[in-house]
């Protein structure tokens, strides 16, 4: 006869188990970064998809996903009034020069402070740092348990420890 302690821990390594399985596949999967060369920013040039593109991939944006409802991970970067909308396929940024029907988040800054972090040696600590200072604003637009679904507290993680 099997006793209720026994069973009890087997399902509570069970629901660990089942835990690590759902946070490792869906907030915050393991993603493979893909290799986008660095645009330069010109003084005087306009922002680009590609300079956004670069941004997004290095922020983490390669870990954002669909929903398990299957409502796509999307969010804007405003620069000097340019917006531009944010996805992933295939775990690659992919950036048009328009809105966003229903952004998940929407990122602000000058180009000043996006060239910035263009320049940077540290891009989370740039990011941190002007953030602080309101030089980049966030916005968020969705619920917590919605982006955690999407992916988006992996990229958070990521500058958490700045």
């Amino acid at each position: 006869m099997v006793s209720v302690p026994v069973i009890a821990g087997a399902f509570v390594v069970m629901l660990l188990i089942a835990g690590g399985f759902v946070y490792f596949t869906v907030f915050s999967p393991p993603g493979e970064k893909q290799s986008i060369e660095k645009p330069l920013l010109s003084e005087g040039e306009p922002m680009a998809e590609r300079h956004v593109a670069w941004l997004a991939n290095e922020i983490g944006a390669y870990k954002i996903h669909a929903s398990p409802t299957g409502e796509k991970a999307i969010f804007e970067v405003v620069v000097e009034g340019i917006i531009f909308s944010v996805t992933t396929e295939g775990g690659v940024p992919v950036v048009f020069q328009s809105a966003a029907e229903s952004p998940d988040l929407r990122i602000t800054a000058s180009r000043a402070a996006f060239g910035k972090i263009m320049n940077s040696q540290n891009l989370s600590q740039t990011i941190a740092s002007l953030y602080g200072s309101g030089e980049i604003s966030i916005a968020i637009e969705k619920d917590e348990a919605t982006l955690a679904l999407k992916g988006y507290k992996a990229v958070y993680d990521a500058f958490a420890n700045v």
